[in-house]
């Protein structure tokens, strides 16, 4: 796992991080949202319109206007802005009928839990699996989410975690010589656009009575699956009293926050041990309006089919014209809401951002270590439902205008130096 501090040891930020402050791509300040991805946001010239490209709002439920007027008409009929108690203590009915139906999501004697954030019901499933009751050993693929491995770090001695990407070949392995539990950490959706291999990992429930499957699949809840259940519970619903599903409720659903869904018996044993739900608090009214008001959609088979094929046909027209200028990403013909596309380094990644902000109006993140490899440089591009075709054509040619000039001081300088 990478470390992800950003600090030279001095206090100030890493290089790339100061050029892509200085470029305005670090710490931008939206002012307002708007339709189809257009937003206002803060420059040294003063107020600019630009196109988002950058949050991860698949179906842009974070602007629509029902979801908003839910959100603003929950604070009003509950009458506060938050209920500010740990969340173990008390909860508020919207809550407990948000966890309610996750719960139908998973099937089975389930309990679910709502968190601030994905890293904080990451952290509690991690101290549920750490704890003296089960004291189980975590088989952890290394691509699932930093969160996760943060969380597992945290909570596990380090002879409890492996680190394999052959998952299910090892826990099988070790399941065998042990009869404490042996959890798999795996996400559903990887960041690559990639599933899990379900298939293997049902293997290996049916041979090992002790096994026990934890899926982050923040990127498939809200998308995938009847309602929006998302590919984990939908594949492992036979195996719903011995898997964990914890994922996002700020992307698909376009609120905020997380949650954790399991057993009830593993869940209220966690409670025993779970620091986030000792200490987090509930989740904003405004949050928990909005979630609910995402479900409602989700719920309904005409709506929820609309946004899919609306994403899809856009992530495909991306694809495709990607394709056209020779630009090849991780993510093609996958589901994931993004792409990643690739360039020679950090540098060059985030002068080319900068340029598609500056003199094209697309606000995009440019990635480098820690998010990937070290030396490695690349633009995540965030597609949505919303995003006007045209935006996505001009889009592609901004960066086919962009690539011509690489290409061009790239031979200059091979010339100069020959």
């Amino acid at each position: 796992m990478s470390n992800l501090c950003q600090s030279n040891g001095t206090g100030s930020l890493l290089p790339h991080d100061e050029l892509a402050r200085a470029k305005n791509l670090y710490g931008i300040d939206v002012l307002k949202c708007g339709s189809a991805r257009n937003i206002l946001i803060a420059t040294p010239e003063g107020p600019r319109k630009v196109i988002d490209c950058l949050s991860n709002s698949p179906f842009s439920l974070n602007t629509r206007e029902d979801v908003v007027k839910k959100a603003i008409d929950s604070i009003l009929s509950f009458g506060a802005i938050h209920a500010s108690v740990a969340s173990a203590r008390a909860s508020t009915g919207m809550a407990s009928e948000i966890t309610r139906r996750i719960s139908e999501y998973k099937t089975g004697d389930t309990e679910s839990r709502l968190y601030p954030t994905t890293f904080s019901a990451n952290s509690a499933v991690a101290a549920g699996f750490a704890s003296p009751m089960l004291d189980a050993t975590a088989i952890v693929h290394p691509n699932v989410h930093a969160t996760v491995q943060f969380a597992i770090a945290g909570a596990f001695s380090p002879d409890r975690v492996i680190k394999t990407k052959n998952t299910a070949k090892v826990a099988s392995a070790f399941a065998k010589t042990t009869k404490r539990p042996v959890v798999i950490v795996e996400d559903g959706l990887y960041s690559m656009g990639n599933f899990a291999d379900f298939e293997s990992l049902s293997s290996f429930l049916d041979e090992n009575k002790n096994g026990w499957l934890w899926f982050d699949d923040a990127h498939s809840v809200g998308m995938r699956g009847a309602n929006g259940r998302g590919e984990a519970m939908e594949r492992m619903e036979k195996y719903n009293q011995r898997t964990i599903v914890t994922g996002s409720l700020g992307k698909a659903f376009g609120a905020a926050g997380g949650f954790m869904s399991g057993p009830r018996e593993f869940t209220q044993n966690m409670l025993t041990c779970s620091v986030p739900d000792r200490f987090s608090c509930n989740l904003d009214i405004s949050a928990q309006g909005a979630i609910l008001a995402a479900m409602d959609i989700l719920k309904d088979e005409r709506q929820y089919k609309e946004l899919q094929q609306g994403l899809k046909f856009r992530l495909q027209r991306l694809d495709d014209a990607l394709d056209s200028i020779n630009i090849k990403t991780e993510q093609h013909g996958t589901p994931i809401a993004y792409r990643v596309i690739p360039f020679s380094g950090p540098q060059e990644a985030i002068l080319s951002a900068s340029k598609l902000l500056e003199d094209f109006g697309f606000l995009t993140t440019p990635v480098y270590f820690p998010t990937i490899a070290r030396g490695k440089g690349a633009i995540r591009v965030s597609i949505s439902s919303e995003h006007n075709l045209s935006d996505i054509d001009n889009l592609v040619l901004a960066l086919e205008n962009i690539n011509r000039k690489i290409s061009k001081n790239t031979i200059a300088k091979q010339t100069a130096e020959a």
